[in-house]
């Protein structure tokens, strides 16, 4: 029952284990009118038999827009222990400046903190600004580009390890939708500035298909590469889920 337990609670958070790139492109609120939007998640479960099984999961989620002026504030928490041994401990909090200067370039700014101790990364914080570029806007299809420059602090390994680093951080991120199918898909790539060895991709993408008016097929994926892990975890992580989705 608890390796069910586990197994059940990392489904419901897989998509925060391997995250060291924080996509937040499919965290944007769509909505563009002026005034605040916002949504909150929270849950919390325990569970007792042989060991107590904990889990928790926090994600605050709000944007405000007043004409060219955008901010968008997003804080993420996940956790999941049984016993002693903790399966997911993850979070970071993100803020986001939008100024839109011209129809098809918005100037972006953004500061974000973040940890993950599975992936022995300690601490985290970035700093970063540049332009963000719309290719298409269309009511099926979407594309924007982004090129900017990012200053990062981490601690690794117990803080045995810490770097700061000037970095390029640059995505392209793709939307296609229509009456049957829906994909979207952001990639990244954040090359270090004075060393362009040290450098991550990652890739998030998620794809659904209506079946029928009750069934949705959804399929998942995220990959990153870094070739500056900490000691002990692979440069490729992966994560591929798929599943069906019944409305009613």
């Amino acid at each position: 029952m608890k390796v069910f337990i586990c197994l059940f609670s990392l489904f419901l958070f897989q998509t925060k284990i391997y995250a060291q790139i924080i996509n937040i492109e499919n965290k944007r609120f769509l909505k563009d009118t002026n005034g605040f939007i916002g949504k909150a998640d929270v849950n919390f479960n325990i569970n007792q038999n042989i060991n107590q099984v904990l889990s928790l999961g926090v994600n605050i989620h709000s944007q405000y827009v007043h004409n060219r002026h955008r901010i968008l504030a997003i804080g993420d928490l996940a956790f999941i222990k049984a016993g002693t041994q903790d399966f997911v401990n993850s979070g970071y909090q993100h803020l986001r400046y939008n100024y839109k200067m011209y129809k098809i370039i918005t100037w972006e700014a953004f500061v974000q903190a973040q940890y993950n101790r599975i992936l022995l990364l300690d601490r985290r914080y970035l700093m970063g600004t540049g332009p963000r570029f719309k290719l298409i806007k269309k009511p099926n299809i979407r594309a924007y580009t982004a090129l900017l420059y990012m200053y990062e602090y981490q601690s690794q390994n117990n803080d045995s390890i810490e770097s700061y680093n000037n970095r390029m951080s640059s995505y392209l991120t793709l939307s296609f939708g229509s009456k049957k199918i829906e994909f979207t898909s952001t990639t990244f790539y954040q090359p270090n500035l004075a060393n362009f060895n040290d450098y991550r991709i990652a890739n998030d993408s998620s794809l659904e298909i209506i079946i029928t008016n009750h069934f949705n097929f959804r399929v998942g994926f995220n990959l990153l590469y870094d070739t500056k892990q900490p000691i002990g975890i692979p440069d490729l992580t992966y994560i591929l889920k798929n599943g069906l989705t019944f409305k009613f």
